[in-house]
């Protein structure tokens, strides 16, 4: 590792905004440094293991348009890593099912698929559906998110080219499915993948939703052979071959500004390093108020950022269960358990923070309770995904994740008062009674997809906002950076650049949004503003910075976790205990006990 203090780009934070303006700045020839807090590369992206057994993803669990001229494909391309990550499709019948009582919809790849497959669904409902329709695909196949939405003249644009439905663009989800006069439990489905977005119908932009649908239903759902780790990987493949630096465990403790402008970072113990271009790639209130400092910043900024929104947090339940997954489909579910909170629009998730209020005061486990009996809930297998990676599972097993939006206040989890970078928030036993309650409701989740798995867990645990704070210190344990809502969506949300000159930011608040794409196209306009290059018209015309001979070879049985897992000498020579085994993982709580 480099001892060298002077740099010429410093990035803070591995997530994968980061890491994708580090590979680009240092193929373009800037001595760059990373540095990672945590001891594993990806951020809220990675993987972690148990027991040697079980792998699971806590990020990457399926991307959109990942064929040849994809957005994500194209972005590696010009960072020689096309030829190293190869991209896995699902059920092009059924990428995402959606289930509830009496219900099963499968989406399909395809936008005359997709709008024959709703009609049949509901029949009753033809003119709303189409029209429905109509407007997510004017919307989104006229979408180019990685330039549309990072200014006021590409929104513009996209109006332009859309015509007649331009005037939905900002238009909540849950406004276009009330005009439409669809049936309260068609609403309810036609919104459940806005879980993947971390954000209510009410509050998320039709312009969103349809570049989901523009991702997916327009270019098909893929996963990365390997595993979510392989995009670590390769992008650290690239830093470091061509002459970057990363390290882990570095703590940065101030991001140093003189006179308006950046000089480099300080790290908790006192080491400065400096370099004339910083990017800020974590959390963004915590990158302004505690490391930037409110003191650099003018008032306005300083309200600005307090009054930002973060998306809800997602928790987590892993499973590792004794099933074989490989004789069914290959696609994710949504499960909705009941219809029961169908009749508003304002309850379409049944976010049950929304009855948060009404049981304060009284009993503390009645939210939790009332969570999960009726909180609906992502259900994806990764074993499923990618049956030729065996560190996912044991042959005829399967590591299976459910996921869902909760509410972040400590007092509801029983935390409150607890710092959570420390551990002891751990002890209390209302918090370990509520993830107790929450796990069987999220069993009950994976038991409506996969009947008969409740039966046969072998390994199960539950990360919760806690434990996001706690290893990826992110606001209120929210891992989508800002709620992109009307008020912070697309040129209302931060650009790469900043008021402090030498400043950049990457990650899932800027412009470009949530979730991986969102990250990475962060990540390559961010080295393009640095640079000054238009780093996305050459990547797209074909330009290739990287030089892949440097590249390693990767044998077969080449493991990316353990090749992004960074630790110190001091830490490989301790054996950790089965808690706080596998440099404690991103999204994982206190184990919550194996079940046979």
């Amino acid at each position: 590792m480099s001892h060298s203090t002077h740099w010429d780009a410093i990035v803070v934070g591995a997530g994968l905004g980061g890491m994708t303006t580090a590979a680009y700045l240092t193929v373009l020839g800037k001595r760059t440094l990373l540095l990672e807090r945590h001891s594993v590369l990806g951020g809220s992206s990675h993987v972690f293991r148990r027991q040697n057994k079980w792998e699971f993803d806590c990020g990457i669990h399926y991307i959109g348009d990942c064929g040849p001229n994809g957005q994500v494909p194209t972005l590696l391309r010009g960072l020689g890593l096309d030829e190293k990550i190869e991209w896995l499709p699902m059920d092009e019948n059924g990428f995402d099912t959606i289930v509830g009582p009496d219900l099963e919809l499968k989406i399909p790849v395809g936008w005359d698929n997709y709008l024959e497959r709703l009609l049949s669904t509901f029949p009753d409902e033809e003119k709303g559906i189409r029209f429905y329709v109509s407007v997510m695909r004017r919307l989104g196949e006229h979408l180019d998110r990685s330039l549309h939405v990072a200014s006021n003249k590409g929104l513009m644009q996209l109006a332009r080219k859309a015509g007649w439905a331009a005037p939905w663009m900002m238009v909540p989800h849950a406004g276009l499915l009330a005009a439409c006069r669809l049936k309260p439990s068609t609403v309810v489905a036609l919104s459940a993948e806005n879980g993947a977005l971390t954000t209510l119908p009410q509050n998320l932009p039709c312009i969103m939703v349809a570049g989901f649908l523009r991702d997916y239903v327009g270019g098909g759902s893929w996963y990365p052979r390997g595993g979510g780790q392989i995009l670590s990987a390769g992008f650290a493949e690239v830093i470091q071959s061509h002459g970057g630096t990363i390290r882990t465990q570095a703590h940065v403790e101030s991001i140093d500004v003189e006179n308006g402008k950046t000089t480099g970072v300080t790290l908790a113990g006192g080491e400065t390093l400096h370099a004339p271009v910083v990017v800020a790639a974590g959390d963004i209130k915590r990158t302004f108020r505690e490391l930037v400092g409110y003191e650099n910043l003018p008032r306005y900024m300083r309200k600005r950022c307090e009054n930002w929104k973060m998306t809800s947090p997602l928790i987590n339940a892993f499973f590792g269960v004794e099933i074989d997954i490989h004789s069914t489909p290959n696609t994710n579910y949504f499960a909705i358990p009941n219809w029961d909170d169908a009749t508003s629009l304002l309850n379409l998730t049944k976010q049950s923070a929304r009855r948060v209020t009404k049981a304060s005061g009284r009993d503390p486990y009645e939210w939790a309770r009332d969570f999960a009996r009726n909180q609906p809930a992502f259900v994806q297998c990764s074993t499923r995904r990618d049956p030729l990676n065996h560190f996912s599972a044991p042959q005829g097993h399967a590591a299976i994740e459910v996921q869902t939006i909760a509410p972040s206040d400590p007092a509801l989890w029983g935390y409150a008062g607890h710092d959570t970078r420390k551990n002891r928030y751990r002890r209390e036993a209302q918090y370990q009674d509520i993830k107790h309650i929450i796990m069987e409701g999220l069993t009950a989740r994976m038991e409506q997809v996969y009947p008969g798995s409740s039966s046969r867990i072998k390994w199960c645990e539950l990360g919760t906002p806690a434990s996001q704070e706690r290893f990826t210190h992110t606001s209120d344990g929210s891992a989508f950076g800002l709620e992109p809502n009307i008020k912070q969506i697309g040129p209302f949300r931060p650009k790469s650049e900043t008021l402090i000159k030498g400043l950049y930011l990457a990650g899932t608040s800027t412009v470009w949004g949530p979730a991986t794409v969102g990250a990475m196209l962060s990540g390559l306009h961010a080295a393009a503003a640095i640079t000054g290059r238009d780093l996305q018209a050459e990547v797209r015309a074909g330009k290739v910075f990287a030089d892949n001979s440097r590249f390693s070879q990767w044998e077969e049985g080449f493991d990316p976790y353990q090749a992004t897992r960074m630790l110190s000498p001091q830490q490989q020579d301790v054996v950790p205990n089965e808690e706080e085994s596998n440099a404690a993982p991103i999204m994982v709580g206190v184990q919550t006990g194996s079940r046979s």
